[in-house]
């Protein structure tokens, strides 16, 4: 059968459409149901209502009482709050990127682990009240007003938000941060290896996963690091791997050791002003990346179900070098 040119033309457009449209995960947008209570029994049966939320969101294990209630009434009605609600509103409309990216994400995930059940994704904004972000294996809880960005008319304050971990609250961390919180759900280990190198290898695994789940995710979204502290990093890298030969850190089991290597810190004053933090975490990716990168048919059930690090740490043979190219 023969189509009329335009016809064709036409059918093509829509198979393309159909095929390059995204899988989006519904986002339970109760941000806009709180907002939309006005009164407190409208709050206090939104909390009944959402059992789960009020206790993982608002710690209300006892229901809602009613200074809960009382302090979510006030914020609702609030102006500057209402402002800093419309602007989430406008960043993240019904159909956004975070929806399409868990979406893929999911999607993946599934493909690897066909008894994966993708949680419940629900979205919130109370002015900072609640956590930014609660990941569990049957419900994700994104406090929205988080992840604005630089340009938000208000922003997240306090000492657990310095500017270096301020930076990441931004979207486009949403979907890689709540993968790799994922992650851990089939990432093996051996309890019994408390050495810094099975620390270094669970993260690189979970950094591993969260790419193999969203390959067109950015390196810097996965780990944190801007772009120039990633290319700094990855230039220097053979400096920083003699470091930790040097100080004998690969077996090394000491907490406070361990800490400095492995926390969030503005930089790894160790190493030096311009490493940055976590540097740990970045050579563990290092390390799983390139034994992943070596295997005949890579597998990444097989990779999180590895869970000797050493084996793992010495058949990579990463030893501060950069990739062939």
């Amino acid at each position: 059968m023969r189509f009329p040119a335009a016809l064709g033309a036409l059918l093509a457009v829509l198979l393309l459409n159909s095929c390059a449209k995204k899988e989006q995960v519904p986002l339970d947008r109760l941000d806009q149901v709180l907002f939309a209570a006005k009164e407190p029994g409208q709050i206090r049966e939104f909390l009944t209502r959402n059992k789960s939320i009020a206790q993982l969101y608002f710690g209300a294990d006892n229901g809602p009482d009613s200074s809960l209630v009382a302090d979510l009434h006030h914020r609702v009605n609030d102006p500057e709050l209402n402002l800093l609600y419309k602007q989430v509103q406008d960043e993240f409309p019904e159909e956004n990127e975070l929806a399409a990216q868990l979406g893929e994400a999911f999607a993946n995930i599934k493909k690897a682990y066909p008894d994966f059940k993708p949680p419940r994704v629900v979205t919130m904004v109370t002015g900072f009240m609640g956590p930014d972000l609660v990941v569990s294996d049957s419900l994700v809880i994104v406090g929205l007003d988080y992840f604005l960005g630089p340009k938000a008319k208000y922003r997240p304050r306090g000492p657990e938000f310095p500017q270096y971990i301020l930076r990441r609250y931004a979207k486009e961390y949403i979907a890689p941060t709540v993968v790799f919180t994922l992650s851990d759900a089939f990432n093996k280990n051996n309890p019994a290896d408390q050495t810094m190198l099975a620390d270094m290898v669970y993260f690189g695994k979970g950094y591993v996963f969260t790419k193999t789940m969203m390959p067109a995710v950015a390196d810097s979204l996965v780990i944190g690091y801007s772009d120039v502290q990633l290319t700094e990093t990855y230039n220097a890298q053979d400096m920083v791997w003699a470091h930790f030969i040097d100080k004998q850190l690969i077996y090394e089991t000491r907490p406070d050791i361990k800490n400095r290597y492995m926390n969030d810190r503005p930089f790894t004053a160790e190493i030096g002003p311009r490493c940055p933090g976590a540097i740990g975490r970045w050579v563990g990716w290092r390390i799983v990346g390139r034994y992943f990168d070596k295997q005949t048919n890579p597998s990444i059930t097989d990779l999180m179900a590895t869970d000797d690090a050493r084996k793992l740490f010495q058949e990579s043979g990463y030893k501060g070098q950069k990739d062939e190219n």
